[in-house]
């Protein structure tokens, strides 16, 4: 499946060319868990001797997604149960801390962004189009953290947001009109953000990534071969 890494545009080095675009492909599942990523076959992908893509795929080691194998090579990790449960105990906990700080320092600019953002959801989710709103959502809950004004939370909130992406993308794949009832809890996120009540936010979040993990916990545990369970209620 490596002709499903297409680089959207060029970076400033071959390096950071190549890791973006096989980080892309392989948080919107278009490079598979368990795929080998021969060194040989990306350098005819990319034009591009071997040096940069072994760079590139020990940043993606770093960051946990490609797991590099003395003397066989590189394969995209896999997404395991264990997984599922520790992206959303992260996510609480980082979500927790930019509620509450974002609550402190929260203009009507950014309450307007956000309801934008709701509805733009909203409206994905008439559509049908469970890739717009998994992106839309992740961009929510990213601009909370920024409203926080705390770099390594923001840093970090991206990057769990990224490994949910690759989750949902492998595991939810449908979108059904239900999904519409889960606008709820970012309506009432707000709110609360406008009222600056920091507890019920806290106590928000915690619902609303829990009820999440469970329904995604649910899915895994199925056992299906190729996941795509319709998606239901509370997605994070």
């Amino acid at each position: 499946m490596l002709e499903g890494i297409a680089p959207v545009r060029p970076f400033q080095t071959k390096e950071e060319y190549i890791y973006r675009a096989l980080q892309d492909a392989i948080l919107q599942c278009k490079v598979l868990p368990g795929e080998k990523l021969v060194i040989d076959r990306l350098t005819t992908v990319f034009g591009t001797s071997a040096i940069p893509i072994r760079s590139a795929l020990q940043r993606l080691q770093a960051e946990g997604l490609v797991k590099i194998v003395p003397h066989a090579g590189a394969v995209v990790s896999n997404i395991s149960l264990d997984m599922v449960e520790e992206i959303f105990a992260i996510l609480e906990a980082l979500e927790s801390i930019a509620f509450q700080f974002a609550a402190e320092k929260v203009q009507d600019s950014d309450l307007a962004e956000l309801e934008k953002s709701v509805e733009l959801m909203e409206q994905a989710c008439r559509d049908g189009d469970i890739d717009g709103w998994s992106d839309l959502n992740g961009d929510f809950h990213c601009k909370v953290a920024e409203m926080a004004n705390m770099g390594l939370l923001l840093d970090f909130t991206k990057r769990a947001f990224n490994y949910w992406k690759r989750i949902r993308r492998y595991y939810l794949q449908e979108i059904i009109t239900d999904i519409l009832t889960a606008q709820a809890e970012h309506h009432e996120m707000l709110r609360l953000l406008r009222q600056r009540r920091r507890k019920d936010l806290v106590a928000l979040v915690a619902q609303h990534n829990r009820q999440s993990r469970d329904y995604y916990m649910k899915v895994v545990q199925s056992g299906s071969e190729n996941p795509s369970p319709q998606w239901q209620h509370n997605p994070s």
